[in-house]
């Protein structure tokens, strides 16, 4: 039975939610091999996103950054022992920098060399004629994977997109990034009562992985000028300048704070952000938001500073507020969307972005045939 290989060292945050999209879509089709780092699979988000996945576990690597070469030479020792069709790393900017050099040396000799498509995580897909910094970073990018293509070592890459991003892209094709939220706002008392938060305040969401990158300090400056109503819920993995913070506030400003501390199930990730009035994105990343996500498909809407990208998704969702990457502006944002009578957000302003068509878009398979690799024989 032919193998698909899936390439993530990395096993933080919620990075093998999207290896679960893409090994359930190739595994209609293949075995699935994940290529990871050692003790991968004992970890809170292993047994989150991935416990029923049929799927064989390969953690040869000593850390969640292994060298491009490293990698590759992984997946071609793979290659020599299976019948391996496809090869997919999972965020792969980093290898992309040197795959086409180390790819073609690791590949010699191979009896069949596999189909290889890369996900881009931080490639621009839509920018400003003006943004100069971007249309170099994508010319560079785009560049090496051109070259990577003519040795015969990648086939197809991808790169998140918007959710009202319908188009399919040339170089780099664009994978909607889903909007899933397996609980939902209308069930707001409901989930708040299981969840043991107060029912009478409005409660404003920042989640994830909390690095001092989103701008906890900020948001609850905003918060606080929202008025006497409304409370900051952080929950995640609160990063230890993050606890710091959270130890030298007054204690006015700490009751005003609730915080959750350690990972987030997807299940109880889900039903917090749905528990939420709204959710702030407040991240100078300038890419779709996969907490965001959650929160349009859960209906409750979103204050995005930071990023054009999550922008034009607000505008075609209207899913919320845009707002600058200041207090003021988000406490602006805040306090429209938390005043009686304030539009309910419709999660069906857009397509849906499943699991599955995002696989679909990474791998190539929404209706084409895929793309016939070369055999090499060479020594």
């Amino acid at each position: 039975m032919p193998v698909t290989v899936i390439v993530e060292p990395d096993h933080g945050g919620h990075r093998f939610q999207a290896v679960a999209n893409v090994a359930q879509l190739a595994a209609r089709t293949d075995e699935i091999i994940l290529l990871t780092s050692a003790g991968a699979a004992s970890t809170d988000e292993f047994r989150t996103f991935l416990p029923e996945m049929p799927l064989k576990v390969d953690d040869r690597f000593d850390g969640i950054y292994p060298p491009t070469r490293v990698i590759a030479r992984a997946v071609a020792e793979i290659c020599r022992t299976n019948t391996v069709s496809t090869v997919v790393v999972m965020d792969a900017d980093q290898s992309l920098k040197r795959w086409w050099y180390v790819a073609a040396q690791e590949f010699r000799g191979l009896p069949r060399r596999p189909r290889v498509v890369f996900m881009l995580t931080r490639y621009p897909a839509r920018l400003r004629l003006s943004d100069h910094f971007g249309w170099a970073l994508r010319l560079s990018k785009g560049t090496l994977a051109l070259a990577a293509m003519a040795t015969g070592t990648l086939h197809r890459v991808a790169g998140f997109a918007g959710r009202e991003d319908l188009s399919r892209g040339w170089l780099v094709k664009r994978a909607r990034d889903p909007a899933i939220c397996t609980a939902h706002s209308r069930d707001q008392a409901r989930l708040r009562t299981e969840l043991d938060l107060p029912a009478d305040r409005s409660l404003v969401g920042l989640f994830g992985v909390l690095t001092a990158r989103k701008n906890a300090p900020l948001v609850l400056d905003a918060v606080l000028a929202c008025g006497p109503d409304a409370d900051l819920l952080l929950a995640g993995s609160i990063a230890p300048d993050v606890t710091a913070w959270l130890g030298t506030l007054p204690q006015s400003q700490r009751r005003r704070v609730m915080a959750r501390d350690g990972f987030l199930s997807n299940d109880l990730l889900d039903r917090l952000v749905a528990a939420s009035d709204v959710v702030v994105i407040a991240l100078t990343n300038n890419g779709p938001s996969g907490i965001m996500g959650k929160a349009l498909a859960a209906e409750v809407a979103v204050v995005s500073a930071g990023s054009e990208v999550r922008a034009r998704e607000l505008q075609a969702t209207r899913g919320g507020v845009i707002a600058d990457l200041t207090a003021q502006s988000i406490a602006a944002g805040l306090r429209t969307l938390l005043a009686p009578g304030a539009t309910h957000i419709r999660a069906d302003a857009v397509p849906p972005a499943t699991g599955d068509a995002f696989a679909a878009a990474l791998l190539g398979t929404e209706g084409r045939r895929p793309l016939r690799v070369r055999r090499s024989g060479r020594k």
